[in-house]
């Protein structure tokens, strides 16, 4: 790749990430760069001089040397992925670019290191198609990974500590989550970092279904996302652990009880009542009772959001590598900055 395809590439990326059009970034330089020649330079057709490079520097907000980092991973991702119609194209656009910003960086500080995370874990002899086949793979990861049915404390860590990359982004609330796959069929998952930490919980297990199960190729799209719902709900609050709290089949259901299993397990509320649903513990009828109560009744509708998990889930796997870099002089402030795409960075000089 030359240098004027490279910076065009990036270029492109950047203001994909940005959610401008070509007007708009043109704008932004205060029309020291025109749109037809911001057309060219994405198109590999020509090569920016030093001043305009600076000019759409400053106006994406990115470093110089940003245009010629060499493009090092190629990622590749389902056909399909969760997200609610309304998230936009522009939206859509800038989720990819930045998923593929971050997975480069994400590689560049594990190379650095010398480190690189290998998920090996495989499941496959299990061809997922109903419920029971995604419990004999739940079963079979909490025996393997010695989890118990107790509740899971920290999602992330422990997926991480397993060999799976975890990367949470700047995303709008329609964008739910993914699971792409960097280079040689490396699973990264992908979340929405602004969800609450129960919804961050179910996606962060929902994406790991999804990099985890062989499910059937028979199945629709919806029946494998399903799948992979039933996959996370089973692994956040088991089957077992049901039966055990409320016997085959209640008539009546006690809110202090739901909430203290939230609290406990860190699933929703609403989750909850899924779980009890599709294990025909709860009834449809007293399924729908629940969500018409909770529309129309205030008081429950405000307990419902006061009620929460009071854990912790963030992903701190690759900002500790980008700091133990910097503490081992393998990588400049600088450069430690760029790769977290910050400006803050503060430490105790103990020389």
């Amino acid at each position: 790749m030359d240098y004027k395809e490279l910076f065009g590439r990036r270029l492109k990326s950047a203001r994909l990430m940005k959610k401008l059009t070509m007007d708009e970034l043109s704008q932004r330089t205060n029309g020291e760069v025109s749109k037809p020649n911001i057309s060219k330079y994405e198109a590999g057709k020509m090569m920016p001089s030093s001043k305009v490079h600076i000019a759409l520097a400053k106006a994406l907000g990115m470093d110089f040397d940003y245009f010629f980092r060499p493009v090092t991973v190629q990622i590749t991702r389902p056909a399909d992925y969760r997200k609610k119609a309304k998230l936009s194209k522009r939206d859509e656009d800038a989720i990819n670019e930045e998923v593929k910003d971050m997975a480069e960086r994400y590689l560049e500080i594990e190379d650095t290191l010398g480190v690189r995370m290998q998920f090996d874990y495989d499941v496959s002899d299990i061809n997922v198609s109903t419920h029971s086949d995604v419990k004999r793979v739940v079963a079979r990861i909490r025996e393997d990974w010695h989890l118990g049915i107790g509740p899971l404390s920290n999602i992330i860590d422990m997926l991480e500590a397993h060999g799976l990359r975890v990367m949470e982004i700047e995303a709008p609330d329609a964008f739910d989550g993914m699971c792409i796959f960097v280079g040689e069929k490396k699973p990264v998952l992908v979340l929405n970092k602004h969800y609450t930490v129960e919804r961050k919980r179910f996606n962060t297990l929902h994406e790991f279904g999804h990099s985890v199960m062989r499910m059937s190729d028979n199945l629709s799209q919806k029946e494998k996302e399903n799948l992979c719902h039933y996959f996370a709900g089973e692994m956040l609050l088991s089957t077992e652990v049901l039966h055990q709290v409320f016997g085959t089949r209640i008539n009546k259901v006690f809110l202090n009880e739901i909430g203290r299993l939230q609290t406990q397990f860190g699933i929703s509320i609403d989750a909850i009542f899924h779980r009890l649903k599709d294990e025909h513990i709860l009834s449809d009828s007293l399924h729908t009772q629940f969500y018409i109560k909770q529309n129309t009744n205030a008081r429950l509708k405000a307990w419902a959001k006061t009620s929460t998990y009071l854990g912790e889930e963030t992903s701190y796997r690759f900002s500790r590598m980008v700091y133990r870099a910097l503490a081992e002089n393998l990588i400049s402030e600088e450069k430690a900055n760029e790769i977290l795409g910050t400006n803050e960075i503060s430490y105790i000089d103990n020389r």
